[in-house]
């Protein structure tokens, strides 16, 4: 597809204000299940390693599978809903490591978690991102270690009625 193809069903890509930065891309996501309406439309490769970009009027899906480009544009009205879910959260440091003092502190755990030592202080589970369109319905999963970044971008998208966000309980 085309960029002058994209443009005329999406608009161009959103402009950056230096001012207050937000995300305009997403990061890699894989693609888990993907189901298409319509027969004949674009159809992607399970496992494809994909990203979003935001446009001025809906988001670009590019999708890569062994080199093979892909890109799907979907219009903001076609968007039904996007769901995000956290993984599970495991916090289980051992005394006086050095994310149990970052905590004892008031450190965010997003930001001990980083000094964690054994494996076992710290763990998240695999995030996981739902997308239904009137063309298509889609699953991906990401590392769980990049929802944060993730939740803000859909939320930066001002899609508010058609984001979810499920957030699994910690242990």
């Amino acid at each position: 597809m085309t960029e002058q193809a994209i443009i005329k069903q999406i608009g161009k890509p959103a402009e950056i204000d230096f001012r207050k930065p937000k995300a305009i891309g997403s990061a890699g996501f894989y693609l888990k299940s993907f189901k298409a309406k319509n027969p004949e439309s674009e159809n992607l490769k399970l496992d494809s390693k994909c990203n979003f970009e935001k446009r001025t009027n809906g988001i670009l899906l590019r999708a890569n599978y062994s080199n093979k480009l892909t890109a799907i544009p979907i219009p903001k009205e076609s968007i039904i809903g996007i769901t995000i879910t956290r993984g599970k959260e495991t916090i289980d440091p051992f005394f006086l490591s050095p994310m149990w003092i970052l905590l004892k502190l008031g450190v965010s755990k997003l930001y001990a978690r980083y000094f964690k030592i054994l494996i076992s202080e710290y763990s998240i589970d695999q995030m996981e991102l739902n997308l239904k369109t009137a063309e298509y319905e889609m699953d991906f999963i990401a590392n769980g270690y990049l929802f944060e970044r993730q939740q803000s971008f859909f939320e930066n998208l001002n899609y508010e009625n058609k984001l979810k966000t499920i957030i699994k309980a910690s242990t």
